[in-house]
């Protein structure tokens, strides 16, 4: 009879103890963390309407599309004592760069939770580039191993309960080459600015 009493004992100990330690890892979280958001602009000289055909014979290779879509698959953002926080929500993402220049606006990524504190840098992985020239043509870029990374310096603050957004641009001009024949990509991305709520 004991003996059941001190094994009924022993299994209620144990479930108490997965009880508390359960509650415990509960107010264990990462911590206070504020909203990320990451805006996307491009510029260059995107062709529209008459003036496609006499774009088309100029050296600049976003002139001779009609669409330049870029897939970002992976954000990282890096605090001040160097450790990468991953950005996960929304991802991957296509973004028709042609589009945002002719419309004149920018493309919003999703808004992520990170970690308060300070960030010194960005990184994007593209993984994928696909353009359509003006007659219709689809061409694919093939990227370099897992894609193209751009580690992008910028200084900002997560804040708790607050929303910071970086604005990005891709420098369309830089970015894309038409040389003999194929296109390139090699993405030259800068901030405009870091805006706080």
């Amino acid at each position: 009879m004991k003996r059941r009493h001190l094994f009924a004992a022993a299994i209620f100990a144990i479930g108490l103890a997965g009880v508390i330690a359960g509650c415990s890892s509960s107010h264990d979280s990462k911590g206070s963390e504020g909203s990320l958001a990451i805006t996307m602009g491009a510029t260059g000289a995107a062709a529209s309407g008459a003036t496609q055909a006499a774009a088309a014979g100029t050296d600049d290779a976003l002139s001779r599309l009609k669409a330049a879509v870029i897939t970002i698959a992976g954000i990282e953002a890096r605090m001040a004592d160097g450790t990468w926080v991953p950005v996960d929500t929304g991802l991957p993402v296509d973004i028709d760069l042609v589009a945002i220049i002719t419309a004149g606006n920018v493309a919003t990524l999703p808004a992520d939770l990170l970690p308060e504190g300070d960030y010194d840098a960005l990184e994007l992985r593209i993984t994928a580039v696909k353009l359509t020239l003006l007659n219709e043509t689809a061409v694919a870029i093939t990227p370099p191993g897992t894609g193209w990374t751009v580690r992008i310096p910028v200084s900002f603050s997560i804040v708790a309960g607050q929303s910071t957004v970086v604005n990005l641009t891709l420098h369309g001009p830089g970015s894309f080459k038409f040389f003999d024949g194929e296109y390139g990509f090699d993405p030259e991305i800068e901030v405009l600015g870091v805006e706080h709520d």
